[in-house]
């Protein structure tokens, strides 16, 4: 049973106590050990109706705080705190509640936070594609596998038995290529098609999550620590002495010597021991990332060669190098980026956010196949975007596709990289029940 109905639940319960114990003399009629169990399990009711109550409001509105009190004729009572276990982060409450009957206390511990939408794999508000083409559904298939947190606020549609190796999210059940979407009955919907859900599943999410909105980029932008005006070259490297650095040039500017400005990354860091770099216009970036930066552009992203990590965390897991890429419309690769080191193939190091639209591969149903596009990190859209297409089992044109979960991600956070705007539950615990009074 989920939190959200146990606070009804909870209710009732204490209410049945009440009127029985009213009826009876507990002292004389019940056992001690009955007694004392009884009085302990309204005393855990009490503390959980609490918590309950103050997830709900936080669920209506993430603003909401303050403490609860309650208390009834029959000796009930209880109290619930809310604090920040670190004053200087924001994203996370400590609620804890204390409910008190016939002499004992139960008391719960719950942790909530803010998640970053940098932790999910693959997230998407719609499975189609952008305007004026969304009537046409992207394909989930064979050959796809995708690991870490999968949500989608539209539906999935499954042909076949793509892997799911992570959580899998949807406020809709999924469609499969051979079923029929306007049934209700999971069995004519899904077809014969069987995905294969190996982290577990929710399709019936009660609310959608909202992607950031103009307060969250807005967010993002002042907590910048090198800002631009105008379209610009970005390229990220390392220089000869091990440090990481980021030069920046106009766009349209030619000579390779007087149009960049060289900045050292640890020399811009933030509050949040990090450096944003944000662009009011739209930027080209490459390069190789030594250090923790999330890149943001008013207008496009567009990936021109390679992105990769000073030091790549598969193998080395103790890798501090992240990148975030945050555009307000699409996060596009270049017709051309995959010959910009030589090779056919393209490798992008990066948690990608696209909120105007998706991030997508410049004409991927042009000319012949590219390669593999190798991306360690996940994808944010609004619209799911194509990278290629294909025929009979086989890519057509654009790239195959290779994505690795950065598992780092879980824990880790690009710089100001923005936040779900709900809170979700870190941890429940419940504590020994003890006796108060005699």
């Amino acid at each position: 049973m989920g939190r959200a109905m146990l606070f009804l639940v909870s209710g009732l319960v204490i209410i049945s106590g009440i009127i029985q114990m009213a009826n009876m003399n507990r002292t004389e009629m019940l056992p001690e050990r009955t007694a004392t169990h009884f009085n302990e399990q309204q005393a855990k009711n009490v503390a959980a109706s609490l918590i309950d109550n103050a997830i709900q409001n936080l669920l209506v509105d993430m603003e909401w705080s303050d403490d609860i009190t309650m208390s009834t004729a029959s000796g009930a009572s209880g109290t619930l705190y809310m604090t920040q276990p670190d004053p200087d982060d924001e994203y996370r409450v400590l609620l804890t509640s204390y409910g008190t009957y016939g002499g004992y206390q139960a008391e719960i511990e719950v942790l909530m936070q803010r998640d970053s939408f940098s932790r999910y794999s693959y997230f998407t508000d719609s499975e189609t594609f952008a305007p004026p083409y969304d009537h046409i559904k992207i394909w989930w298939w064979n050959g796809d596998q995708v690991t870490g947190p999968v949500h989608t606020n539209g539906t999935f549609s499954m042909s076949g038995s793509p892997t799911f190796n992570g959580f899998i999210s949807s406020p809709n059940d999924w469609v499969g290529y051979t079923g029929d979407e306007t049934s209700s009955d999971p069995a004519t919907r899904h077809g014969s098609d069987s995905p294969n859900f190996n982290g577990g599943t929710n399709f019936n999410l009660t609310k959608t999550k909202d992607l950031p909105g103009t307060e969250q980029i807005n967010l993002l932008k002042s907590q910048a620590t090198l800002s631009f005006s105008s379209n610009k070259d970005v390229e990220f490297y390392e220089d000869v002495l091990g440090e990481g650095y980021v030069k920046v040039k106009d766009v349209g500017c030619s000579d390779p010597i007087t149009c960049y400005d060289h900045y050292k990354l640890s020399s811009y860091e933030n509050a949040e021991g990090g450096v944003v770099i944000s662009v009011d216009g739209h930027a080209n970036v490459v390069g190789e990332v030594k250090g923790s930066v999330t890149l943001h552009a008013k207008d496009d992203i567009n990936i021109m060669g390679d992105i990769v990590y000073d030091t790549d965390p598969r193998v080395d897991s103790t890798s501090t190098d992240l990148l975030g890429l945050v555009s307000e419309e699409d996060v596009e690769v270049d017709r051309w980026a995959h010959s910009y080191n030589g090779s056919s193939d393209l490798t992008i190091h990066a948690s990608i956010m696209a909120l105007g639209t998706s991030f997508e591969v410049e004409d991927y149903s042009s000319g012949s196949p590219r390669g593999t596009l190798d991306l360690l990190g996940g994808i944010v859209q609004k619209n799911r975007g194509a990278v290629g297409t294909f025929s009979g089992g086989s890519v057509a044109s654009g790239y195959t596709k290779d994505y690795v979960y950065d598992t780092r991600l879980q824990q880790t956070i690009p710089p100001s990289f923005p936040r779900e705007s709900v809170f979700s539950l870190v941890y429940w615990r419940d504590k020994p029940v003890v006796k108060v009074n005699s």
